[in-house]
């Protein structure tokens, strides 16, 4: 019975270790860093083994008295993105990665005795959230009132997000949770605003405002489609003038150009032959000039000729006189 105090008080000790050894959640950014750390004040810890998984990190050999601790690697790949740092070798992993999210074990074992210490760290890495999107659903315009749904969601990174909606700019602002929003609004209400904002366990961002009047600016019926029924009209009918005034302008220019041609032809040097020669007789030469020109002589090309018979009787008539 002497050494039943003993003996409860190690059993003591090792219920001790063991509660606070229960898992410790951590979380961490992508292309960040995080620290394991190992809050205990055991003494006299022969080994410490770093475990990720089922997989061994590392083995650590404490020093003792003038001699360093030995530190041995089993996944050099690693090495320089971990830091063991204090008395226990807490751990420290740097430019944390998405396959870095896991389990991960410390065990102590010390000189004294065969047992150990193990403290369990879960780990998940997580991206920075960007700016949600937001889509809407089929929309109902009848009366003036629009209803329809906003969707928000993430593009990228959307691991264990969650969503709410805040809306503002009624009597009192509220608010709903869930990434689908079911929203009615008539015209003649107050704007309303609608802001969706997601969340992760190391971030959160949020969308643009979105008005509802700009959602809903068909909500008053057919007004817009009389208005682009009306746009089309206008469209054609201005093409169709389009069309008539070339047509015409192209009828006036080929008019125009056909008298010209016509000049051009009456200018063209012509000569009349004598149709009734006769030996001996004479021919006088006559000079017809146009009135359009000034000189005659300046252009012979354009200058008319015509043959003109003198009967013999006329003739002889000339002979006598001479």
């Amino acid at each position: 019975m002497a050494g039943s105090p003993a003996c409860l008080l190690f059993i003591c000790l090792l219920s001790q270790l063991t509660a606070s050894g229960a898992l410790k959640e951590k979380f961490g950014v992508l292309g960040g860093s995080v620290t394991f750390s190992v809050e205990t004040s055991i003494q006299n810890i022969d080994s410490i083994v770093w475990i990720f998984n089922s997989t061994t990190l590392a083995i650590i050999k404490p020093g003792v008295a003038d001699k360093k601790a030995t530190i041995l690697m089993t996944r050099s790949h690693n090495e320089e993105r971990m830091i063991f740092s204090g008395s226990n070798y807490s751990l420290t992993l740097l430019q944390l990665k998405k396959n870095d999210s896991g389990i991960y074990r410390v065990e102590m074992n010390f000189l004294s005795s065969q047992s150990s210490f193990t403290q369990e760290y879960g780990l998940q890495v997580y991206e920075c959230l960007s700016k949600p999107k937001v889509t809407m659903g089929l929309q109902n315009n009848k009366n003036g009132t629009c209803v329809t749904n906003l969707t928000c969601s993430m593009e990228q990174g959307g691991e264990n997000v969650t969503y709410s909606w805040n809306v503002l700019g009624q009597r009192s602002n509220k608010s709903y949770d869930g990434s689908i929003l079911p929203i009615s609004w008539s015209l003649g209400e107050r704007d309303t605003v609608f802001i969706c904002t997601a969340r992760n366990p190391i971030s959160s961002n949020s969308s643009s405002p979105i008005l509802a009047w700009k959602l809903c600016r068909d909500a008053d019926g057919d007004g817009s489609n009389f208005l682009l029924t009306f746009l089309c009209l206008l469209l054609v009918v201005f093409t169709l003038c389009t069309l008539v005034l070339m047509f015409h302008l192209t009828m006036r220019i080929k008019r125009r150009k056909e008298p010209i041609e016509g000049e051009k032809r009456m200018d063209i040097h012509q000569e009349i032959p004598n149709v009734c020669p006769h030996s001996g007789e004479k021919t006088v030469y006559e000079t017809i000039c146009y009135a359009h020109k000034i000189n005659p002589a300046e252009d012979p090309l354009n200058t008319l000729y015509s043959t003109v018979q003198i009967p013999k009787m006329v003739r002889n008539l000339e002979l006598s006189f001479i």
